[in-house]
């Protein structure tokens, strides 16, 4: 496995029953280093790095692949979640400046866009043509699908203003 500049090969054979735990461990060991590193001199760039890595399967291993695909860890969710809210603010803004910039290209009214963080959610509230939207969009669902999220929050707040 190798993320960042942190790497970890398994070398040795393990028995299938005990090779999740071997996995997990590497995975957590790799994380945690890097984790470590961001904390000490990471900026926001790198933060967004993290929260994007993928697990590279270079045998093609059923097992691997399933083993992934089903991977919950609470140590990595925490780990997801301290990153998560370490690029809240500039996801949050980016996010808001770009439903701006496409909503006032759309809407042929005025457009008046506000938006604020609530934890590990972003409230946004529309106004145009005397109405009013607010919605709720979760912060970790912008990291898992931006423009899904991006297309289905504009498009409820156009429906919303037709």
């Amino acid at each position: 496995m190798r993320f960042f500049d942190e790497e970890k090969i398994i070398n040795h054979v393990y028995p299938k029953e005990n090779f999740g735990a071997v996995l997990d461990e590497a995975l957590l060991a790799i994380l945690r280093n890097v984790f470590d590193t961001l904390e000490k001199v990471g900026d926001t760039e790198d933060y967004f790095q993290f929260l994007d890595f993928k697990i590279k399967n270079v045998y093609n291993s059923a097992f691997v692949s399933k083993h992934f695909l089903l991977y919950k860890n609470t140590e990595v969710e925490d780990l997801m979640s301290h990153v998560l809210n370490e690029v809240a603010d500039p996801l949050a803004e980016g996010y808001f400046e770009s439903m701006i910039d496409y909503l006032e290209t759309t809407i042929d009214d005025e457009v008046f866009v506000d938006f604020r963080l609530n934890g590990d959610e972003l409230l946004l509230e529309a106004q145009s043509q005397g109405r009013k939207v607010n919605l709720v969009e979760p912060l970790k669902q912008l990291i898992i699908d931006y423009d899904e999220s991006f297309e289905r929050v504009a498009q409820e707040i156009l429906e919303n203003f037709a």
